[in-house]
């Protein structure tokens, strides 16, 4: 810039005012790597010097270092600078190059709006131009477009080179945990066995498990960390974190452990905000078909790609909040009671049926609802209680499930030793990494000389770090492995034997109505339903495409308030047992026994107040038996404490009839008397110096051992309960059977039915 027109340009009101020279590189990488850009644009400031600008008036503007002139509004300096233009402060505004100021329209235009009325002069190092020119004014825009034109060349070759490049497979910056690049830049399965063990154990566990948080869930409750790639530059080193959902279900959904190289499944769109009437970046992600490149079988994968595929179905159809055009979602198996959430159909309009509950919200009923019609004329299209149909549906499920019932038990345990196995692996991996870190640490130390203190100091706390923390995870390992333990002999029997029953296993206390739901759907791809005026309709259809039909028969007009009424043979129970006890005593035994209400529920005091109320049940007509301070009745929990046992012992005793008892019906309190015959006998006092202990009175007496017991128990043989030392045993009097009368015993035993003639 040295022609003698550009100093007449120059004049002096502008020499008076600031000038500005505006320094940018559009990238935190060009402002460390291109440095000889930086001293020219940096040097540019002593054109300034040479226009006739003291050094005092140029002020350097580098704010913006590092940020890209694309997009307009984004910039402080360059902000800062034009409101200095507008208010006149400025004589000059000067740049290396016209590119460095803005590569947009509405950031150039403005500036060179602003800069024309307030007299203010552009300088690059071709030339000096005043914005008051028309002629000056003409080159300036065409050089702003020709600069926006530029950066959008460069950045679509760089684009297109790119999306070469990804047709070819071959676009790779960050391979998550589980994937390494080899020397010529191809995705290879990671050497890491206990990463690769990881991964490998996330899918495995979702296709057991069947929803990615119920695999979060139980990867956090058995303390394991999870490995995820930081980014960290040129390095990008796997580390080992506390697991989160987050990382579960990425790992889940991203295609390349399917052995599938994709490219654009998600694009950023630059939109402008209506609100603050500025461009952003917005960022939408592709379904699977419209993703831009997808290359099958593209490297080694941990799954098979249909394996993926089935897994981003499971997990479209676990989403909460189904499309409403997506009538196949079916939803999560939660917590909730009804059991056909998500599988049953309208067979009127072919529309999901939803789960609704009326009534009183102490007893609310469950109901299906399908609404479409309501939504479009008024009207309810169906609404059905659920109870009986999801019963139909169940007995139907059993029945063809039932064969595979022993074959389902035989692979628990297989099963199990797999899943524990695993996990031991996962430790064991945890470990041999952690010693190998300790005896690497241990190397380092042993390699410095013993001198050389500043060094050998921070090896020295290296090596404790490792070593404190290999035997923090061998801590963890252990206390892991006390909470897991192998399916014992007796455990594959009772597994076995269940299986022949998979009813009780379905009616069990410890099924959830989760495990219910996953049992269903394992079988039942969905329940359509049709009602017409005497019947439901129900069409069960398998996952196979086999077809099962039931019909339920519609109640009339009080037939479900006699469906739920209590039955007669409770009734008879309560009015029996309202004789002795309260309404809560009577509502504990009637729930020990396994009854329900009518309505399925079970009994509270209340309930059985209610009842008692609408069938005349007074409680305690009878006087009340009298009790004996000594010898009672007295309850199971009382004649413990009386003779200084367990409740156990008690329950045991009167099983072998050691201890006699009674009960007003199963599972109600016992009535137990204590004599003091009883008491003698019970109590743990000394016994007589000459009665002996079970195995010589059955030398004495020249019988089993097992028959003098029952003898015993009998009360053929007087005995007593006694401690000897810290155990407690028997203590007969073998003279209560007489001597030598062995034979008057066994004919004691023989009824006069089974006696010889």
């Amino acid at each position: 810039m040295t022609a003698s027109v550009d100093h007449v340009k120059v004049r002096c009101e502008h020499q008076e005012r600031l000038a500005f020279v505006y320094v940018r590189q559009s990238s935190a990488r060009q402002v460390r790597n291109n440095l000889e850009s930086q001293r020219l644009q940096y040097g540019f400031a002593e054109q300034a010097v040479a226009l006739g600008w003291t050094r005092e008036r140029i002020i350097v503007l580098d704010e913006d270092q590092g940020k890209s002139a694309a997009l307009p509004n984004a910039r402080s300096g360059f902000g800062d600078m034009v409101a200095a233009v507008a208010r006149g402060e400025v004589g000059i505004v000067m740049s290396f190059e016209l590119s460095r100021l803005s590569r947009n329209d509405l950031d150039w235009h403005q500036l060179v709006y602003l800069c024309r009325w307030s007299g203010t002069l552009i300088a690059d190092e071709q030339g000096l131009y005043d914005p008051s020119s028309s002629g000056d004014r003409m080159v300036l825009g065409i050089r702003g477009q020709v600069s926006e034109l530029e950066r959008d060349s460069l950045v679509h070759r760089m684009v297109e080179a790119r999306w070469n490049k990804a047709r070819r497979g071959e676009v790779f910056t960050r391979p998550p945990a589980g994937y390494d690049l080899d020397e010529l830049g191809q995705l290879q399965v990671t050497s890491d066995e206990q990463v690769q063990a990881a991964v490998r154990r996330v899918f495995e566990k979702f296709d057991e498990l069947g929803a990615a948080r119920q695999v979060y869930l139980w990867w956090r409750d058995e303390g394991l960390p999870f490995p995820v790639r930081r980014s960290v530059p040129r390095v990008h080193p796997v580390v080992w974190v506390p697991v989160s959902y987050r990382v579960v279900y990425q790992t889940l959904r991203h295609p390349i452990y399917g052995g599938a190289f994709a490219f654009g499944r998600s694009e950023t769109r630059r939109e402008l905000d209506p609100d603050t009437q500025k461009v952003v970046l917005r960022r939408a992600v592709r379904a699977r078909e419209e993703w831009p490149v997808l290359i099958q079988d593209h490297h080694p994968g941990y799954i098979s790609f249909d394996r993926y595929l089935d897994n981003q179905q499971r997990l479209r159809g676990n989403a909460m909040m189904g499309s409403s055009t997506d009538e196949s979602h079916q939803g999560a198996a939660r917590e909730g009671r009804a059991l056909l959430q998500g599988l049953l159909r309208c067979g009127h309009c072919g529309r999901r049926m939803y789960v609704n509950y009326g009534g009183q919200r102490a007893a609310r009923s469950l109901q299906y609802r399908c609404s479409r019609t309501r939504q479009l004329l008024g009207a309810e299209c169906q609404l059905v209680g659920g109870k009986r149909i999801e019963t139909t549906v169940v007995e139907a499920f059993l029945a063809v499930s039932e064969a595979a019932g022993p074959e389902a038990a035989a692979l628990c345990g297989e099963q199990l030793r797999a899943d524990i196995a695993a996990t031991e692996r996962s430790w064991q991996l945890r470990i041999e990494k952690a010693a190998y870190e300790a005896q690497r640490a241990e190397r380092q130390y042993d390699a410095v000389e013993p001198e050389n203190r500043t060094v050998a100091r921070e090896l020295e706390r290296r090596w404790n770090d490792r070593l404190k923390e290999l035997e923090t995870i061998r801590a963890q390992a252990a206390q892991a492995s006390r909470g897991r333990r192998l399916l014992t002999d007796d455990d594959l029997a009772r597994a076995h034997a269940l299986g022949n029953h998979l009813e009780a296993v379905w009616q069990g206390a410890t099924t959830t109505a989760r495990d219910r739901k996953r049992l269903l759907r394992t079988l039942i791809d969905e329940v359509q339903l049709t009602t017409d005026d005497k019947h439901h309709h129900v069409r069960i259809v398998w996952k196979g495409g086999a077809v099962t039909d039931r019909d339920v028969v519609r109640f009339r007009a009080g037939d479900a308030a006699k469906a739920s009424a209590t039955t007669d043979e409770i009734i008879d129970l309560v009015r029996k047992l309202s004789c002795e006890f309260d309404d809560a005593q009577i509502a504990r035994i009637l729930n020990r026994q396994g009854h329900r209400s009518g309505r399925g529920l079970a009994f509270t005091k209340s309930s059985v107040l209610s009842m008692r109320g609408k069938n005349h049940i007074s409680i305690c007509p009878a006087a009340p038996t009298p009790r004996d301070e000594r010898e009672g009745p007295f309850t199971a929990d009382e004649a413990a404490r009386e003779l200084g046992v367990s409740m156990h012992t008690v329950h045991r005793w009167l099983r072998d009839a050691i201890l006699a008892g009674e009960q007003l019906t199963p599972r109600a309190p016992w009535r137990i008397l204590l004599t003091e015959e009883v008491r003698r006998r019970l109590a743990g006092g000394a016994a007589p110096a000459d009665w002996v202990g079970l195995d010589e009175a059955a030398r004495r007496l020249g019988l089993g051992k097992s028959l003098v017991a029952h003898l015993v128990k009998l009360g053929k043989l007087r005995a007593m309960r006694t401690t000897v030392g810290k155990r407690e045993c028997w203590r007969i009097d073998v003279s209560s059977a007489g001597c030598g009368l062995q034979p008057e015993l066994f004919d004691s035993m023989i009824t006069p039915d089974t006696k010889d003639p």
